[in-house]
């Protein structure tokens, strides 16, 4: 009897042991804070070691790409990782800091309306009905209905996304304006083009609508709508 329990352990210890090599735990998110890499030319190496030496590059980093910066470790190198998981050094002076649309973001409540704010703009919708935001990426933040998405129908009343001036690959949407611009970047706002909340409860379809009516003034290059635009550049 106790031979079979032994041979159980260890055939068990032997599958568990296989198990996690195939599946490994997943990596601890590591603090950092992230750049964006800027050369006139070439690449930026990840290196191994704080030194110039074409023997410890670890991987080519180009202009745009991101590199998360976890601490200095000199006047020129900073330690981080690179998308790829990759850690080393690189030289900070091509580094610069990465952009991120949610820096400073806070709610608040003002005269009957919901603001939503950020370093870079602000936007109001009606104070009296439930709605929240969600921080999708560098770039972009969604805004959503809080009682159809909670009962799975979407909920997304606008989507509000920064470009670079130049870039106008927003033009693929069905459903979009130009909601406000600064000297960098464009906020375009992305509408939903099917129904995002049930459709068998009438307040839910009355509620969303007035949350999408005003989120549809969101553009600056409307006369008419321009006046009364629910969204401002703050510079």
């Amino acid at each position: 009897m106790k031979k079979k329990i032994r041979k159980c352990l260890l055939l068990f210890t032997a599958t568990f042991s296989w198990l996690v090599s195939i599946f490994p735990a997943k990596a601890e998110t590591k603090a950092a804070d992230a750049y964006t890499v800027k050369v006139e030319k070439g690449y930026l190496a990840l290196r191994s070691a704080p030194s110039y030496d074409s023997k410890n590059e670890l991987e080519s980093l180009y202009t745009g790409d991101t590199f998360y910066v976890m601490s200095d470790y000199d006047s020129t190198y900073v330690y981080g990782y690179s998308d790829s998981g990759k850690e080393g050094y690189v030289n900070k002076n091509y580094l610069v800091e990465a952009y991120n649309i949610a820096n400073g973001i806070q709610t608040r409540a003002s005269q009957g309306a919901s603001y939503l704010e950020t370093d870079y703009f602000s936007m109001y919708l009606p104070g009296d009905i439930a709605w929240d935001y969600e921080v999708v990426d560098n770039e972009t933040i969604s805004i959503f209905y809080t009682p159809a998405k909670e009962d799975d129908f979407g909920g997304h009343v606008v989507t509000i996304k920064a470009y670079d001036w130049g870039d106008n690959e927003y033009a693929e949407f069905p459903a979009w304006s130009v909601a406000g611009v600064s000297s960098e970047k464009k906020f375009v706002a992305i509408y939903p083009t099917d129904v995002q909340f049930d459709p068998n409860d009438p307040a839910q379809g009355e509620e969303y609508g007035r949350l999408l009516t005003v989120a549809e003034r969101m553009n600056c290059e409307d006369e008419e709508l321009a006046k009364d635009n629910p969204f401002e550049v703050l510079e």
